[in-house]
């Protein structure tokens, strides 16, 4: 592919996660005839809330994580697998690993979050989080070897019992089958503090069927290879428990993904404030989606569902800047939530609805299917879905 035969600066996208894909899909949907790139270091866009269900084999990969120089085939955009390494703002072009310049007419910073190892001094050398694919391989790996040993496994602990905490702790307990206990530490007084209390109340019904342990108002305070110390809030010197781990997992917390190009624009929490139309004020033409950003005024909650609708936002402000028509400011509109809560199990409010059960799940796993990026891709991965046999009888039962 030939950059420089482009017929004018493309729009440039940098990350490809959910307000990335958000911004494309809006962008395309609306295309005036320019060209449109995505720039990220991975090969596969990756549906994090159905990462669960690849682990359990209820889907599989190419459901989960589509390649993106298929999804840029079907939607005709143009991927690159770089790493950006600098941008010159008044230059209006990037710089990436392998030394391409790319000029832009607009640019969109999605980089996304990583697995905050920070709270521990050598975390990141004990501990896995659940954020990716590697993550994932790691977790398919450690549940396959339990699986097949005769042997006793110490218990698996979970740092964190927000929604990946307790999705992870249902889905693994399921898996393994009660051959080891399960302890989902959160340093707060209960699981689940910033979601739907009827989904904090299947969750807690659905731990409780389970071979988890949760430990409340605790946190980790120490961590090596084999052994972890846990403490209560109230820091007494003689309430810790010594545990003697097989695997630490932890959900305890996110940090934007360091990228040295756009460090200058951050603040002291690695994030980039930017204003209502999701911009920075000292440059207009460069807008920022998703976890990264940070708006004084109304601060954003960190969801797949915020990052998707600063997308299509972001794609409708740079078409009307291109028009120079007015911008629109970004609001965030809630549309509920839906958890995982093991195999054939979830609960759901919002979208109209509050449901916990089977046919949750399946409303769960349809709804995300049909959001997939691409026509092609979200009709394959739904049309699999609503054409088993299995299903149909479940959701239409016959008369005997």
């Amino acid at each position: 592919m030939d950059l420089n035969n482009l017929k004018s600066d493309p729009i440039v996208v940098v990350g490809g996660g959910f307000g990335g894909m958000a911004t494309l899909q809006a962008l395309l949907a609306k295309s005036d005839g320019t060209s449109v790139i995505l720039i990220d270091e991975g090969n596969r866009f990756l549906f994090k809330p159905l990462l669960y269900e690849l682990l359990s084999g209820e889907l599989q990969l190419w459901e989960v994580a589509p390649q993106y120089s298929d999804l840029a085939s079907e939607l005709g955009f143009i991927f690159l697998q770089e790493r950006i390494v600098e941008i010159d703002e008044l230059a209006q072009k990037l710089i990436t690993s392998s030394e391409i310049e790319i000029k832009y007419s607009q640019l969109v910073i999605s980089t996304g979050v990583v697995t905050d190892y920070s709270y521990l001094e050598n975390l990141q050398y004990f501990a896995c989080g659940f954020s990716n694919l590697n993550d994932f391989r790691i977790i398919k790996k450690l549940i396959a070897t339990i699986n097949n040993s005769s042997e006793f496994a110490n218990p698996i602990v979970i740092a964190g019992a927000g929604p990946t905490g307790v999705e992870l702790a249902c889905k693994i307990s399921d898996l393994l089958q009660d051959r080891v206990e399960i302890f989902l530490v959160e340093k707060g007084d209960r699981i689940l503090p910033n979601c739907k209390s009827f989904n904090r109340e299947k969750a807690i019904d659905a731990i409780g069927k389970r071979k988890i342990r949760v430990y409340l108002e605790h946190y980790i305070k120490s961590v090596d290879k084999t052994f972890l110390e846990l403490s209560s809030n109230d820091n007494e010197t003689n309430n810790f428990i010594k545990i003697d781990y097989s695997t630490l997992l932890w959900t305890a917390g996110l940090k934007p993904s360091k990228s040295k190009f756009v460090h200058h624009f951050s603040n002291e929490n690695q994030k980039i404030k930017v204003n209502e139309f999701l911009q920075m004020d000292e440059y207009q033409n460069i807008f920022f989606v998703g976890d990264i950003t940070f708006y004084e005024k109304a601060p954003f909650p960190s969801s797949a569902q915020v990052a998707m609708q600063q997308g299509s936002l972001v794609a409708q402000n740079i078409i009307s800047l291109r028009k120079g028509n007015e911008l629109k400011p970004f609001k965030f509109e809630d549309l509920g939530e839906m958890l995982s809560l093991g195999i054939g199990n979830a609960s759901i409010t919002g979208y109209g609805i509050t449901l916990a059960g089977p046919l949750a799940f399946q409303i769960r796993r349809f709804a995300y299917l049909t959001r997939m990026p691409g026509f092609l891709l979200s009709f394959k991965s739904s049309g699999s879905w609503l054409f088993s046999k299995k299903i149909i009888n479940r959701l239409f039962p016959q008369s005997p």
